[in-house]
């Protein structure tokens, strides 16, 4: 994304990431751990939709005081079953769970999210999501196609342009374009820690599933301030977008942050530039803590 930096991963990087089998990165200064739930196979609108902003598991931390002690962030994707068992896990390793909740509607099977913070050694705490993650299932969930999707060959052409859109950094693959980028402009603090973690001040954009009539599975999410949101969705509804969930994600934030889901089945340059029109209602002023 435009906001990531060149920095390689430290070795305490590598370690945390390599403790919850997910992959290291540094985003923002921020060492970034992501992988995705391949066992879920979840339709969307009646799509496949099996990229990163559907199955997505990630995991943070940060600002590490004298103590060793970091803002580590975590949340995946969960279905319902498996919900309690590990809240349970998580209650059970001190960890703070923040949020519990749906990003999308008509999907199948019911996919929930659930977001949980700490103030911890960032392999300590790596451990402990380890422990909680061990009670989601491995089984293969929803329709399993084998072999690749057949990607249309206009996709990746069409990625380029719906990069060039909405900026940021964008990735192709297996005809699944996203693009990610930072709200830097917020600069929140969580638990009293400055972050600028990516699962803070996210922005995400992709459309998957592009069919021979040039219409694809398209979904956004952004970081908004409270004040945003009705403007956004004014915006979002105008071009006929399906607002799916708006809700916090952390606790004890300042500012408050929120974030907003959407989806629509549409060319995914249309969407683009739909989303790009109804971004321009979110300030670009410098939001600090309050």
């Amino acid at each position: 994304m435009n906001e990531m930096s060149n920095m390689q991963p430290t070795n305490l990087c590598r370690q945390f990431a390599d403790i919850l089998g997910a992959t290291p990165s540094v985003i923002n200064g921020v060492c970034t751990a992501t992988k995705s739930r391949t066992n879920l196979h979840p339709v969307v609108l009646g799509r496949r939709a099996e990229s990163f902003m559907f199955v997505p598991q990630a995991f943070s931390f940060e600002n590490i005081d004298s103590e060793g002690r970091a803002l580590c962030l975590g949340e995946t994707v969960i279905l319902q079953e498996e919900i309690n068992p590990f809240i349970s896990r998580l209650r059970a390793n001190g960890i703070i769970v923040t949020a519990l909740h749906n990003h999308w509607l008509f999907d199948q099977p019911r996919l929930m999210y659930i977001h949980f913070e700490s103030i911890d050694e960032p392999l300590s705490f790596a451990r402990k999501v380890r422990n909680a993650l061990e009670v989601l299932t491995t089984r293969n969930v929803g329709r399993v196609i084998n072999g690749r999707a057949r990607v249309n060959s206009q996709a990746e052409e069409l990625c380029e342009e719906f990069h060039r859109i909405l900026g940021g950094m964008h990735t192709f693959e297996n005809g699944i374009c996203m693009v990610m980028r930072s709200r830097t402009n917020i600069m929140p603090q969580i638990l009293g820690r400055q972050t600028r973690s990516f699962l803070a001040i996210p922005q995400m954009f992709t459309f998957e599933s592009l069919t021979s009539s040039g219409r694809a599975l398209c979904s956004g999410e952004t970081v908004i301030l409270q004040e945003e949101i009705n403007p956004f969705i004014d915006r979002l509804r105008e071009h006929n977008i399906i607002v799916t969930a708006f809700h916090n994600h952390w606790l004890f934030e300042n500012p408050r942050l929120m974030y907003i889901h959407f989806e629509k089945i549409d060319n995914p340059v249309r969407f683009a530039l739909a989303v790009r029109d109804a971004l321009q209602v979110l300030t670009n002023d410098v939001v600090r803590p309050s």
